[in-house]
Order: structure tokens, then C-alpha cells, then sequence
């Protein structure tokens, strides 16, 4: 006697949903926080871009022995350069020199001057973007330059 079983077993188990439905709530772990930091990574993209053009004025400096300038444009206005060396133009990003809310602190452009014995003007500028903030620091007797996200702006 033999029994053949030839039920219809269209669906899926309960073992087989469950999985599926582990699977996906671990990917939206990783996912989801991924997705919401997507401002400050906008940011500390700039911020490498700039930290990037400042220590290749000043490396141009001492290599050349003579004085190299960085400049940093808030946009691509008509007073900003497209792409030449040395020039620095933010995509979306305020800037603001040393930190301060004032008018003398807020210009169309901002100049760093590397010295041949590798000093600088040094200062500081802070660049803000989607609600984050990063601040860039040039020491003037040594011209090394730091970075630092300082996090979000709290209203």
C-alpha cells in the first residue's frame, strides 16, 4: 500500500516567512541610519576637498619656496573659478571666517597664504551645510591644518 500525498502546497511556511522577514528588518538596520546621515556626509566631503586644497598650497609653498594662496568661494558665482588649483568653491555649503555671526565675518571669498619656511596667515573657517557644521583651523607659525565636525546646529 503506498500513500501519495499530492496535497496543494502553494504558499510559503511559517519557517520560510520568518526568515524573509529577518532578513529584511536586518538590512533596514543598515540601511536606515545610512540614509538619515546623508547631510553630514555631504559635508565632510567638503571638508576633505578643502583640508586637501589648504595642504597642497602649503606642500607648494616649501616645495617652490615661495608663497602659495588657497582661496575658498561660498558658490560658484561669477567671481569664482571653475576648477584651478588652489581654489576652493563650496556646493551648497556657507562658510564663515572664525566662527563669529558678523558681517566682517561673512565675504564672497577667504584667503589662506602658505609661507616657503612653512608658516601661514593662518585662522579659522567654519562650513556649514544642511543644518551640520565643520570648522577648518590653519596654525599660522606651523601652517598645519585641522579639521573638525562639530556637529549639528542646535536652533
Amino acid at each position: 500500500m503506498s500513500f501519495s500525498h499530492h496535497a496543494d502546497s502553494s504558499g510559503f511556511s511559517l519557517v520560510e516567512l520568518l526568515l524573509v522577514l529577518a532578513i529584511v528588518g536586518m538590512l533596514a538596520a543598515l540601511v536606515i541610519p545610512r540614509v538619515s546621515g546623508g547631510q553630514v556626509t555631504v559635508l565632510k566631503a567638503q571638508v576633505r576637498e578643502a583640508v586637501a586644497v589648504l595642504n597642497y598650497a602649503r606642500r607648494s609653498a616649501i616645495i617652490q619656496g615661495q608663497p602659495s594662496m588657497a582661496t575658498f568661494y561660498e558658490s560658484a558665482g561669477p567671481t569664482a573659478p571653475k576648477t584651478e588649483v588652489g581654489h576652493w568653491v563650496g556646493r551648497g555649503a556657507t562658510l564663515q571666517w572664525g566662527g563669529t555671526e558678523n558681517a566682517e565675518a561673512r565675504k564672497a571669498s577667504y584667503e589662506f597664504t602658505f609661507y616657503p619656511e612653512g608658516g601661514s596667515s593662518g585662522g579659522e573657517i567654519v562650513l556649514s551645510h544642511e543644518g551640520y557644521q565643520a570648522k577648518i583651523s590653519v596654525n599660522p607659525l606651523t601652517g598645519k591644518v585641522i579639521s573638525e565636525i562639530l556637529g549639528k546646529i542646535e536652533e
